[in-house]
């Protein structure tokens, strides 16, 4: 009897398991399969550094079930973004892959005002402004130009100092040490009581020029030795 009640309960069991597999979990399974939303999706391949356009978007019905998490599908979030990486056409839109800037700010407004990067050495600590000097400072580079004897004869032209009007006002983009660390980064771990790896003494600045200042710095830097002026500290920088 008790073998019989047993099989009897476990058949009771099965039956209402069977009954809320078939009447509740399966309709809710195939609903959710069947429901469908609209998502966006590229309409052709957007390379990497494109601002993105409404015309480069298509909107697409598809059923739910299935879908990864965090897609993108407000228009007003993806339309004027930059492609942070190359998008296929049909691919989805997530976060990761749309930015602000191509590169970071600065590096997009370097090339908005169509200006060039040019780095130069610091022969000495005075000439670097010690420790000084940060991004976004704005100096003048002096050029000292030593003596020389011309065309093998005893007479040489006094050392000068020279202020070339071109090199007046230039931005600071960077400021790196001897191990190309950015002095600023040695700064903030000294300042949080962190062992730093270097000194913050720079040996290689990098300025925000034009294409003539770039020629100009290039030519003094092998012809003279260069020296820093400060002139003012920029807003934007590094703290």
């Amino acid at each position: 009897m008790k073998i019989l009640k047993n099989r009897i309960v476990l058949s009771a069991l099965c039956v209402i398991l069977a009954a809320v597999i078939s009447f509740v979990l399966l309709p809710k399974l195939y609903a959710d399969k069947s429901a469908t939303v609209t998502v966006l999706r590229a309409a052709a391949d957007i390379p990497a550094g494109t601002r993105i356009e409404d015309k480069q978007l298509a909107a697409l019905e598809v059923g739910s079930f299935g879908l990864p998490d965090g897609i993108v599908n407000d228009k007003t979030l993806i339309v004027g973004k930059i492609a942070q990486t190359d998008i296929a056409k049909g691919d989805y839109l997530f976060p990761q892959k749309l930015g602000e800037f191509i590169a970071t700010e600065k590096l997009d407004r370097i090339a908005t005002e169509n200006k060039r990067l040019v780095t130069v050495s610091v022969p000495s600590i005075a000439a670097g402004l010690s420790s000084h000097l940060q991004s976004g400072d704005i100096v003048t580079v002096a050029v000292f130009s030593s003596q020389k004897e011309e065309g093998g004869t005893s007479q040489s032209t006094p050392s000068q100092v020279i202020l070339y009007p071109e090199l007046k006002g230039l931005e600071v983009y960077s400021v790196e040490n001897s191990h190309t660390q950015s002095t600023a980064q040695v700064r903030k771990q000294q300042a949080e009581n962190q062992q730093a790896s270097s000194d913050p003494i720079p040996k290689a600045v990098t300025l925000i020029v034009t294409e003539a200042q770039a020629t100009k710095l290039i030519a003094a830097e092998y012809t003279g030795k260069l020296h820093l002026i400060f002139e003012k500290r920029g807003m934007s920088h590094e703290r």
